[in-house]
């Protein structure tokens, strides 16, 4: 089996009225496939901005990101990275979630994320370090 990492970032196009209820079932649909797939991760959310990490065999990762590219949730997505890996980050998540709030405030913008410099701005590894850091967080 051969695994690989993808994350990308995107613009959101969310409304703030329903934004809740929205990744509600965005994230609900998103660990049902995932589980199906055993395609692991972890998404970033911002007010603007999504950034997501995606691991598993590479046809389900490639698969994942298809739907995810056919989305009218965002916009202008851009691949920061893929490539082979030899295990996941994100093995316990089939979708881990962290979004930018009064208590992830301090840690967002310890990894360098604000409303100026949001997450397609950001370095990979800026966004792995931070993906990481949120999933060991206690729920």
């Amino acid at each position: 089996m051969s695994l690989t990492r993808l994350v990308y970032a995107s613009h959101s196009l969310l409304d703030d009225s329903g934004r809740r209820a929205e990744l509600d079932r965005m994230l609900a649909s998103a660990r049902r496939s995932n589980q199906e797939n055993r395609v692991t991760g972890f998404l970033l959310v911002t007010r603007n901005a999504f950034a997501q990490v995606l691991e598993g065999e590479i046809s389900h990762v490639r698969e994942t990101y298809g739907r995810i590219m056919a989305d009218p949730r965002h916009t202008d997505l851009r691949i920061l990275e893929e490539r082979p890996i030899v295990e996941r980050l994100f093995s316990g998540w089939a979708m881990g979630v962290a979004e930018h709030d009064e208590t992830t405030h301090f840690i967002f913008g310890l990894y360098g994320v604000t409303p100026d410099n949001d997450l397609p701005t950001q370095p990979v590894d800026a966004l792995l370090d931070l993906a990481g850091e949120l999933a060991r967080r206690p729920a």
